[in-house]
């Protein structure tokens, strides 16, 4: 049998086509906790949505910080043109300007889909000539795919509507003979039908563009209200074609509420809380698993930014390797006398905030290596 194997002339032992997940540690530990890989998986497409103003280009600029952080690279493709430079640096300070982290001018649909293409078999050629590290991955972030407009769309709708018009068919009428909903693009839905039949066929493109080049792909879409489910399973649904659900590698949904001082009166920051609704990257322990991360907005005296102290002690108390009981402690640790206490305490000394971030996260690994093996 194994001289028959060693003669395919395409087929390979399964050990080096088919790999466990890679995945990049992000500056999100209860998030690395629920992908159940310790990271933000590379070589795979995320979906990531939900209400307007609720997180999501926080989260995908945290995930791309996190790979520059360990040197990888990051390309944003802000199609949405609503993030600031100002922004960007108030949540990752000096590596704003890594050499690592570059930003896609966005035209046509077809531009951006070609410009990410380039970008990640770039990364890959270097990688293979030995001018990077051989453990080097990319990230992508389409914010948002709604916001690319195909170069040819018009022409397509233009043709579409004259083989409507030519139809000897009576049009479809609404009730009391009133002329049918013709969309909200004004040509019967139409111009939504082609961009989803697009982002089926470049997702199909994405797939193996992804797995070969080891780059990570986050794509944020639009939510909407879903009036269509009766039985009230989710009261949401996506947009951009059926195709960026279902061939995603992850689906996540970030919904927001906001971080309140002792005095339950100023707002210190955001919490964000993240609802992993699908994924093919590691096994689900509940039916939808939540995260969540912390942004401070300076209110009370700290650096605006992501709010690591703040995340690791409700991640560590949910795990159960951190207890609030009055003083905030970790093990025999005692790290301050309340949640305030001990963010600031954390902010003040970086070697407890390591070793607290060592700590949960080795918990958090133990708990998602055991339930693999269950």
């Amino acid at each position: 049998m194994a001289e028959v194997a060693k003669s395919f002339r395409d087929f390979r032992p399964r050990a080096e086509v088919i790999r466990n997940v890679e995945a990049v540690p992000t500056v999100f530990p209860w998030y690395d906790h629920v992908t159940g890989v310790g990271g933000h998986p590379i070589g795979r497409f995320t979906l990531l949505h939900g209400p307007s103003a609720e997180g999501k280009t926080e989260f995908a600029l945290g995930v791309g910080l996190s790979f520059l952080r360990r040197a990888h690279f990051f390309g944003l493709v802000d199609a949405e043109r609503t993030t600031t430079d100002a922004w960007v640096r108030s949540l990752m300070g000096d590596l704003a300007d890594h050499p690592g982290f570059s930003a896609l001018p966005v035209g046509t649909y077809e531009q951006v889909r070609a410009g990410v293409r380039d970008f990640a078999d770039r990364v890959a050629e270097a990688r293979v000539r030995g001018r990077l590290h051989p453990d080097t991955s990319a990230l992508v972030v389409v914010d948002s795919i709604r916001k690319l407009v195909p170069a040819k769309l018009w022409d397509a709708l233009a043709k579409a509507t004259a083989a409507d018009a030519g139809e000897s068919k009576p049009k479809p009428r609404g009730r009391f003979g009133k002329k049918a909903p013709i969309g909200i693009d004004g040509i019967g839905g139409r111009a939504g039908q082609i961009k989803a039949a697009m982002n089926a066929a470049w997702v199909d493109e994405l797939i193996p563009l992804l797995a070969d080049t080891r780059t990570a792909m986050i794509v944020i879409t639009r939510e909407t209200a879903n009036d269509d489910d009766a039985w009230g399973a989710r009261d949401w649904r996506t947009g951009g074609g059926s195709a960026l659900f279902y061939e995603a590698s992850l689906d996540v949904r970030v919904l927001r509420s906001w971080t309140k001082a002792r005095d339950e009166k100023t707002v210190i920051g955001e919490k964000h809380r993240l609802e992993v609704w699908k994924t093919k990257v590691a096994g689900k322990e509940e039916k939808v698993p939540a995260a969540a991360f912390h942004v401070a907005n300076g209110a009370d005296g700290r650096t605006p930014g992501f709010d690591l102290p703040r995340d690791l002690i409700e991640m560590g108390s949910e795990i159960g390797v951190v207890t609030r009981a009055g003083w905030v402690r970790l093990g025999d640790l005692a790290i301050g006398h309340g949640i305030e206490d001990a963010v600031v305490a954390m902010d003040r000394d970086p070697d407890l905030l390591a070793e607290v971030e060592r700590v949960v996260r080795a918990a958090s690994e133990r708990s998602w290596v055991a339930s693999r093996r269950v």
